[in-house]
């Protein structure tokens, strides 16, 4: 086997056998969530379909009820353990994702009237295009860029019809193009205050503060393809993010103990590849 392809391998083989289940990105969650809505309790029903949009302004995350009907509102939204929940007068409302990249929606109001769906956002059925797509809607909102935006949501919407129709290695390509976008977008929003910082400051964990570190050299290594380097060090940035949702000793100590694994065969593979290390 070539170096270059050890190490792919090795890195790949890392994140494989290290990564635990984390928070979905933001990307998961931004765009239009369409499908039917069941209502009950309900003196007179909301609309019997929807599309609703899920959208980041300026860092925070709102979701618009009033294409649903029954006078509903837009509200923010704040983190609810793996999705989010919000309140407004007398209408909640909690998001959750569901099987197939579906969106679980649940509306409850005081007076018992309540409405149910289980939506779906338009795909182009490559998801790292469908993640640069929603990084783009939330650069389109961020209005704390001091530069230029990377992107143009509206260019973006004309793309979306040609990656549709892209088959076989066409398809292969657009990922790997899509990914490396999305990445340099998610940075930009992160530094301007528009995207959760996937490494915060913490003194816990300092195995996982160290895989920040490599994961940091990693992205700017020149020896290995941009596009693999920037996506390797962001999922290696996911699993370290991972240390502020331990809440006990034994769930801390198993995910030092697998960022202390993956950032080991990183430097090793990294080092063979020429990477500053």
């Amino acid at each position: 086997m070539r170096r270059s392809g050890l190490v792919l391998a090795l890195l790949s083989g890392a994140l494989a056998s290290a990564a635990p289940q984390v928070t979905l990105s933001w990307a998961d969650w931004i765009g239009d969530w369409e499908g039917k809505l069941k209502w009950a309790s309900c003196t007179i029903d909301g609309n019997a379909t929807a599309a609703l949009p899920l959208d980041a302004t300026d860092g925070a995350i709102a979701i618009d009820l009033g294409p649903a009907g029954g006078a509903l509102p837009a509200m923010s939204l704040v983190e609810n353990g793996r999705g989010w929940r919000g309140q407004q007068g007398d209408v909640s409302v909690v998001l959750a994702h569901g099987k197939d990249n579906t969106l679980e929606l649940a509306i409850e109001l005081e007076s018992g009237c309540n409405a149910h769906a289980t939506l779906k956002r338009a795909s182009v059925g490559i998801p790292a295009c469908d993640a640069l797509d929603a990084w783009a809607r939330i650069e389109e909102r961020c209005t704390k860029l001091a530069k230029p935006r990377l992107e143009n949501l509206a260019r973006l919407v004309r793309q979306r019809s040609e990656w549709t129709k892209a088959r076989g290695e066409d398809r292969a390509t657009l990922a790997t193009a899509c990914r490396g976008r999305a990445v340099k977008v998610e940075n930009e929003l992160i530094e301007a205050g528009c995207a959760p910082d996937p490494n915060p400051v913490s003194t816990r964990g300092p195995e996982c503060q160290s895989l920040r570190q490599v994961a940091a050299k990693l992205a700017r290594c020149t020896t290995l393809p941009f596009d693999l380097a920037t996506s390797l060090a962001h999922d290696a940035n996911q699993l370290a993010s991972a240390i502020s949702g331990a809440e006990t000793e034994k769930s801390l100590r198993i995910v030092e103990g697998r960022c202390r694994e993956m950032r080991t065969q990183i430097t090793e593979a990294a080092q063979q590849a020429g990477c500053p290390f």
